[in-house]
């Protein structure tokens, strides 16, 4: 027969999977969206997992997403993606390390999907 303890230990390594089920599919889905982006903006700092990105507004000129954590002084080695001109939503699947800077292009209003660790 089972002690309480080994009753209790199984309790709890059921709810830790089930919590590490859960954070896995958030991750994949995003569990936050920046506000809509128009100008140079530090949406997060730290580590993540960038979903998607929403085109709102195309603009004149593609823009930029970096791996970087401040609105200067990143450069294009830091670069996650370029965010085209056109209206709509893109997959990402990115992985950034030191946070999210938006650079929309001339003209342009982007908001991102992302994940947090």
């Amino acid at each position: 027969m089972a002690s309480l303890d080994d009753i209790l230990t199984t309790q709890k390594n059921g709810v830790v999977a089930i919590n590490n089920y859960t954070n896995a599919v958030l991750r994949g889905q995003g569990s936050y969206t920046s506000a809509t982006v128009t100008a140079t903006t530090l949406v997060v700092s730290g580590r993540g997992y960038l979903v998607s990105y929403s085109v709102l507004v195309a603009g004149s000129a593609a823009g930029t997403i970096y791996n970087f954590n401040a609105t200067s002084g990143y450069s294009a080695a830091q670069a996650l993606c370029s965010v085209g001109t056109t209206v709509g939503i893109s997959p990402a699947g990115l992985v950034f390390t030191n946070g999210l800077v938006i650079v929309p292009g001339a003209g342009q209003s982007i908001n991102v999907t992302y994940s947090l660790g």
